[in-house]
């Protein structure tokens, strides 16, 4: 496996794509966006877990095949889902509720979650190789991150009622949390 050339390693995608996010954020300018909620343990856990996740990338090859064009694609699926979350958080000057609940967000009300769900698979599916170890660990760690994604979501919830009220409430109630059923305002 390490006589694969290094620019055919996993590790400079996710790097590339947190550039291409990062300029789009920058293009788009949504102004209503806040930082991540959660201090200083879940940013210390997230970095930890993007350290791991890049570092694990770096023993995974892949190469131009049906896989590597089907990950690309989940990775621009999720890189437009991005976009739309960043677009529907502009200034809306003609919209005065403080909850954003159009847009993407009629969607799904973690869009910004999904987009990175949805490229983390993008990427693990353009290095395709159930044969090799280090790939298994690659889902295990994707399954461990969704599970950790979620404990966050349902913090960050929880603030949003205690600073939108009811207003937040009414919108959980319309709005599916990542995609699908929308569930209950009630916590999980």
């Amino acid at each position: 496996m390490m006589d694969t050339a290094w620019y055919f390693r996993l590790f400079y995608v996710p790097i590339l794509v947190f550039i291409i996010s990062f300029l789009l954020s920058m293009i788009v300018k949504a102004k209503r966006m806040a930082a991540p909620e959660g201090g200083k343990p879940w940013i210390i856990g997230s970095m930890i877990g993007l350290i791991v996740f890049v570092v694990l990338l770096w023993f995974v090859p892949f190469s131009i095949n049906l896989a590597f064009w089907i990950g690309i694609g989940i990775i621009v699926f999720g890189e437009v889902v991005f976009v739309l979350g960043f677009i529907a958080m502009r200034e809306h000057p003609e919209k005065k509720q403080n909850v954003v609940n159009w847009g993407i967000y009629k969607v799904s009300r973690h869009s910004h979650v999904l987009a990175g769900i949805i490229t983390n698979l993008g990427v693990i599916v353009m290095g395709w190789n159930l044969g090799s170890i280090i790939y298994i660990v690659l889902w295990v760690y994707l399954v461990l991150n969704l599970i950790f994604t979620h404990y966050y979501v349902l913090m960050e919830e929880k603030r949003n009622i205690e600073k939108f009220g009811q207003e937040y409430q009414d919108y959980m109630n319309k709005t599916p949390r990542y995609i699908g059923i929308p569930i209950s305002g009630k916590s999980d």
